[in-house]
């Protein structure tokens, strides 16, 4: 028997594209609950839903473990279960479970096949499928993801970790108060006042930062409150949860296209996506010169993309390079990425 789902999922499911998912959303009885043992794509769906919801010693696409229904999903699930008024001594994931973990607000929540098509309702697109990939480097994809000024940037957020002084969190911030107008009043309580000041500080040079990432009027350091609060309210929030979505395919797209016009001999999915990657690392001119540079006559794709994995290895500080090349590496050989033209191209 299908597990009832709670009164507070009945709304329109969508679909996510993956059968067992979908199938159980839908209260299809042919397809069965998940359960310890499975090893599926379902099971990395739900992995990432929970992980949303606090579970963050789940693994993330990057893990052997994702997509394996192991001792540690199976004790997520009962402690969810536990909380959130459904039966703990199910240790399976059904419909009713699934549809809970849609409905209710994740505070971590983080970009993925099952959440932006279930949550957000927006179709999970070739070029988000290459966000996503990046965004697991950048935060582990979550939304709300601050990091303070670590880098001597300032405060920088989101999926891509849209930094202050550069002026990224300034567009990002410009783009919120256009495009969702009622939601940023809502978030920046007290009138518009709150909104204005953020965005007419972060416009100055540097962001208003010093050379260590402070920033120089302190009533506008942004790792601290009352910012800091506003900036997670805005992490959290599912229509500027779409805003990152929206700026972060404006963004994939344009370096696609530029992509296109110099790597003649990148062709597959697999390889655009590690050149997309690489230039959010290391910016779009280094990558188009190296490239250029490995792209020799009689070179294949493959071995464009290893040389130019050793190359930026080399680049990178000593004690960044073990993670730089571990990063190329996944992209060079990740299964989820395919070694067939892709449908964003």
């Amino acid at each position: 028997m299908p597990e009832k789902a709670p009164a507070a999922c009945n709304r329109e499911v969508v679909k996510c594209g993956n059968l067992t998912i979908d199938g159980l959303l839908a209260g299809n009885p042919s397809v069965r609950p998940l359960f310890p043992g499975d090893n599926a794509p379902a099971i990395g769906y739900l992995q990432d839903l929970l992980r949303g919801h606090g579970y963050k010693f789940l693994p993330d696409p990057r893990a052997t473990a994702w997509g394996s229904y192991g001792s540690e999903t199976s004790m997520a699930v009962t402690d969810y279960r536990r909380k959130h008024g459904l039966d703990p001594s199910k240790d399976r994931a059904g419909s009713g479970l699934l549809r809970d973990l849609i409905i209710r607000p994740a505070l971590k929540a983080a970009l993925g096949p099952a959440y932006i098509p279930l949550v957000l309702d927006v179709a999970f697109t070739p070029i988000l499928r290459f966000v996503w990939l990046t965004s697991l480097f950048e935060t582990g994809g979550a939304f709300e993801t601050l990091n303070l000024n670590t880098d001597q940037c300032g405060i920088s957020f989101g999926i891509l970790q849209w930094s202050q002084k550069p002026g990224q969190l300034h567009k990002f911030l410009e783009a919120c108060s256009a495009r969702e107008p009622a939601e940023w009043a809502r978030i920046f309580a007290g009138g518009s006042m709150a909104g204005n000041a953020i965005l007419d500080y972060t416009a100055k040079p540097n962001g208003g930062l010093d050379a260590r990432g402070w920033a120089i009027d302190a009533a506008f350091e942004l790792t601290k409150d009352p910012w800091r609060s506003k900036l997670q309210a805005l992490g959290t929030s599912l229509p500027m949860q779409r805003v990152q979505l929206d700026l972060a395919s404006e963004a994939w797209r344009a370096e696609l296209d530029r992509e296109n016009g110099y790597a003649s001999k990148t062709t597959s999915e697999r390889g655009f996506a590690f050149l997309l990657d690489l230039a959010n690392q290391f910016g779009s001119g280094r990558v188009e010169q190296q490239y250029k540079r490995a792209a020799l006559p009689g070179v294949a794709e493959g071995a464009i993309l290893k040389a130019m994995e050793d190359a930026f290895t080399a680049i990178a500080k000593l004690q960044f390079q073990p993670q730089v090349r571990a990063r190329r590496e996944f992209f060079r050989t990740t299964a989820l990425l395919s070694d067939q033209p892709s449908p964003a191209q």
